[in-house]
């Protein structure tokens, strides 16, 4: 089952009665998306669990829908009891992380992880590195994130993680692990002195440094890209491909930030060289109708906006976003409006 649309998820359990396991049993699905870190198996279920005006994705670790609607229904009342806080220390769950190589245009590239907690909760010895490896620094402070992310990274050709799990540890780090790369939180950019956040550049001489953002989902990550730019090309790549702009780095023996940022231009104009024709083709096959309902998607409209707009019925605008889904063979409307901006 793909990605639920925001007004299939929205039913909210939070009231004055708890949920009970029939309410969770409703909302199960099984995510296109997997993390390999945390072994799910192919149809383990999810659910989206909302409290207090928020909500996040939990992998529930079985197929059992039983058990799957009891830990959904044991994750939301550990939020509503002790917050959301308590709850990511216990509890896997499903993030978008979006690393920012480009400003203007906007290159991004993008993965789902899941963090990593409990008995997944093992993290990187910087000082086992392989010497052989480029290091890499990650700068972040929740643990769950920053061990999926070092994971990841161990995973790439000639990489190895250094965890960073605070800014105050951050110059020590510089200093004693001495990394070839540094990839933090964007939050946390102001706070260790990086000025640069949105582009890949050095945070000290030799040393570059790539900004990321962690979202909910792929919705919240798509409508957080900037304004104002020239274009706009996001592609998902798997988790253990997190560098893969630069994948062929290693072999020098510095990271030059100027030549990285070419590198990583080569490799998105290499991707629209490889899909241009296709995605062209399949935009150019909608209808007049449809590819305004798109153009809409794109400015971040909900469906009643556009049926507003078009001045058609919300069920037409369902059905238009239904036919772009089969035309241009996407399951959400965030891979929607990424094809439809990269023609």
């Amino acid at each position: 089952m793909a990605e639920q649309s925001p007004e299939k998820r929205g039913a909210n359990p939070e009231s004055s009665e708890p949920a009970k396991g029939h309410h969770w049993k409703e909302r199960l699905l099984v995510r296109r998306y997997r993390f390999p870190a945390s072994r799910e198996l192919e149809n383990d279920l999810a659910a989206r669990i909302d409290y207090g005006g928020t909500g996040y994705f939990f992998p529930l670790g079985t197929s059992d829908t039983d058990l799957a609607a009891a830990k959904a229904e044991e994750i939301y009342q550990l939020a509503a009891r002790r917050g959301w806080h308590t709850v990511f220390q216990q509890f896997s769950r499903e993030l978008i992380v979006a690393f920012e190589w480009c400003m203007n245009p906007v290159l991004w590239t993008y993965t789902t992880i899941h963090t990593l907690v409990g008995k997944q909760a093992n993290e990187p010895d910087a000082h086992r590195l392989n010497p052989n490896r480029q290091r890499v620094l990650v700068v972040e402070l929740d643990a769950g994130i920053r061990r999926a992310l070092c994971w990841s990274i161990d995973q790439q050709p000639g990489f190895g993680s250094i965890p960073c799990d605070s800014t105050e540890s951050f110059a020590q780090a510089l200093s004693v692990d001495k990394p070839r790369m540094v990839i933090l939180n964007r939050n946390l950019a102001g706070r260790i002195g990086f000025k640069s956040t949105g582009t890949i550049a050095p945070i000290q001489p030799g040393v570059p440094a790539l900004s990321y953002s962690v979202h909910m989902d792929g919705d919240q990550m798509f409508a957080s890209t900037p304004g104002g730019a020239g274009g706009y090309l996001l592609k998902r790549v798997k988790p253990d491909r997190l560098l893969e702009p630069i994948l062929n780095a290693p072999s020098r023996s510095e990271l030059m930030s100027d030549d990285l940022l070419l590198r990583v231009k080569y490799y998105f104009q290499e991707l629209l060289q490889l899909h241009s024709a296709h995605d062209t083709s399949a935009v150019a096959k909608l209808t007049r109708r449809e590819r305004e309902v798109l153009a809409l998607l794109s400015k971040g409209c909900v469906d009643k906006e556009i049926a507003h707009a078009m001045g058609i019925g919300v069920w037409t605008v369902h059905g238009h976003i239904k036919r772009i889904f089969e035309q241009l063979k996407v399951r959400t409307r965030t891979e929607a409006v990424i094809r439809y901006l990269e023609k």
